[in-house]
């Protein structure tokens, strides 16, 4: 079933209306009929199945309220290429990020460019997946002020690409309770994966993620890409956020 944003959806009879760019790829590019079914979504927890009705019209059959998750998972990470970027903002809407923080390293290269068409992406994220919540996308940050406002707000951080000296004196494992004083991610309403630039953190940033009580995820013994650390530690937080759910 095809899922189209529609920014009020009404309850079951009404008809509500779909912006031009979604009404073009229901009628034009997938040609709908009559009584063909779609997935209505609006961004902010409604979810909706309703059905093509003659003259181009839809009606909405079932409508649902989804409450909002109890715990948050943020990205913040360097902004990678900009066809790398594309891809990454979809992904994050698939795995259920509820924000996206650029943030400005040393050692990025390339710049945030905010647009619209970062939105439409993260439309899209969800459409393919179901996710009924519309990512946030935050203004570009350095690292420093990020982690300030993260460690004020209780966030629970993490990272990637840890030295393995360093991997002692941070949690490997997410959920373990932590030192006394840390951040308990059990605990913790919402967690952030920061992932770094092509060239990783600096020694002066890698320091100032332990200053602010981030822990360390260890994905393995090799170098991965920025969308790919990012993927990955999102995965590794998402499962372990269901495992204490459950």
């Amino acid at each position: 079933m095809h899922s189209f944003f529609c920014d009020m959806i009404g309850d079951a009879g009404s008809h509500p209306l779909l912006d031009a760019r979604e009404r073009d790829h229901l009628f034009k590019t997938l040609r709908a009929r009559p009584d063909d079914e779609i997935r209505l979504l609006d961004g902010r927890g409604t979810a909706a199945r309703a059905r093509v009705l003659p003259g181009r019209e839809i009606e909405v059959m079932e409508r649902r309220e989804f409450p909002p998750p109890a715990r948050r998972l943020l990205l913040c990470c360097a902004v990678p290429r900009r066809a790398k970027f594309d891809l990454l903002l979809k992904q994050a809407a698939e795995l259920g990020v509820s924000k996206i923080l650029p943030v400005i390293c040393e050692r990025s290269v390339a710049q945030p460019e905010g647009s619209e068409r970062w939105t439409t992406l993260l439309q899209e994220g969800c459409k393919q997946s179901g996710n009924p919540f519309l990512p946030e996308i935050g203004a570009p940050l350095p690292l420093k002020t990020a982690l300030e406002e993260l460690h004020a707000e209780n966030v629970a951080i993490f990272f990637g690409a840890v030295p393995q000296q360093e991997l002692e004196a941070a949690a490997t494992v997410p959920g373990d309770g932590g030192e006394p004083g840390a951040l308990c991610p059990a605990a913790a309403t919402t967690l952030a994966w920061l992932v770094g630039p092509e060239g990783g953190f600096s020694a002066v940033e890698e320091t100032l993620l332990l200053k602010a009580g981030a822990r360390g995820i260890n994905l393995g013994p090799y170098i991965l890409r920025l969308e790919t650390a990012a993927v990955c530690g999102l995965a590794v937080l998402r499962q372990r956020m269901m495992t204490e759910e459950a």
